[in-house]
């Protein structure tokens, strides 16, 4: 026996004084009604309910235990109606992993947009490079860009990522340009994060290793290393096309630029989606198109 269903069917037996009228309002037959209320009985062993073929009365127990059972249900009707309106209130404390430039210039002003928007809302931004665990750490989300190998979470793309190849003309004067990828290696490639570039070829994407001797895992440090003239370096679009339009960095190697990765909105699969997550998703997706990005990205 569902015991809450029972309780909740001898309220309405009670309340309508009628075992047809309960049935017909519960959407159930008469007799699944009759048997919630024998069931019920049995389980107290008490006669709750005297039946006549006119009309279905309250007995000494059973008026000693519909009060307790209507309020109980009316309790747990606010419960649940108090949770619902929570959903969809947008309040609360939302909590965001998010790294590098592109959190710095394009997350940050658009979670003050949101809050001014809405403004229960109190936002904790942390910028960290590395790969938090969101449901151990109590994240509600985190921007992450590229290829996500993460299969516990759930991605939204909230805005597009291209990777350009760049070299100051001073380096490639001295060291020549790169035409295909088998004359990438003599040349002294910045290293970021990872060991190895993204590149398509041929239709195939592929990772390639790449050396040189200067590693960072900062975006800016990896531009200004390529403004000097160190090498070449492989970024997000949106760390290079200002010093590309002042002509201070030059693109190479473009028919081999990646077209598989982006930057994402991720969560828990395990963690329902409550509403002020869903708007801060759907906000920044909307503002990162607004803004018409250079195809940005999280970090390197």
């Amino acid at each position: 026996m569902n015991h809450l269903e029972a309780i909740a069917t001898f309220v309405e037996v009670v309340n309508c004084g009628s075992f047809s009228q309960a049935a017909e309002r519960l959407s159930v037959s008469k007799s699944h009604v009759s048997r919630q209320i024998s069931q019920l009985e049995n389980h107290l062993d008490a006669l709750l309910l005297n039946r006549t073929t006119r009309k279905v009365s309250l007995t000494d127990v059973g008026q000693s235990f519909y009060p307790t059972c209507r309020e109980m249900l009316t309790s747990l009707r606010e419960a649940e109606q108090a949770i619902i309106e929570q959903q969809h209130t947008v309040r609360g404390l939302l909590t965001v992993s998010v790294a590098g430039q592109f959190g710095e210039d394009y997350v940050v002003p658009a979670t003050l947009k949101f809050m001014a928007k809405y403004p229960q809302v109190t936002v904790n931004l942390d910028f960290s490079n590395r790969l938090v665990d969101l449901v151990a750490e109590g994240y509600d989300l985190a921007i992450r860009a590229g290829r996500l190998k993460d299969s516990s979470l759930i991605a939204r793309r909230i805005a597009s990522r291209k990777l350009y190849i760049c070299a100051s003309p001073a380096y490639l004067e001295q060291h020549g340009q790169p035409e295909d990828l088998t004359q990438l290696r003599p040349h002294n490639c910045l290293v970021g994060t990872l060991n190895t570039w993204r590149f398509l070829d041929r239709g195939q994407h592929l990772d390639l290793r790449v050396e040189g001797n200067w590693r960072s895992n900062n975006g800016r440090a990896l531009v200004l290393a390529a403004l000097s003239g160190l090498g070449l370096v492989q970024l997000p679009s949106f760390y290079l096309e200002k010093h590309i339009q002042a002509g201070e960095l030059v693109k190479v190697l473009e028919p081999y630029y990646p077209t598989d990765t982006g930057t994402w909105a991720v969560y828990p699969s395990n963690r329902h989606m409550s509403h002020k997550v869903r708007l801060f998703i759907n906000f920044l997706a909307e503002e990162f198109t607004q803004l018409a990005l250079p195809n940005p990205a999280s970090g390197n």
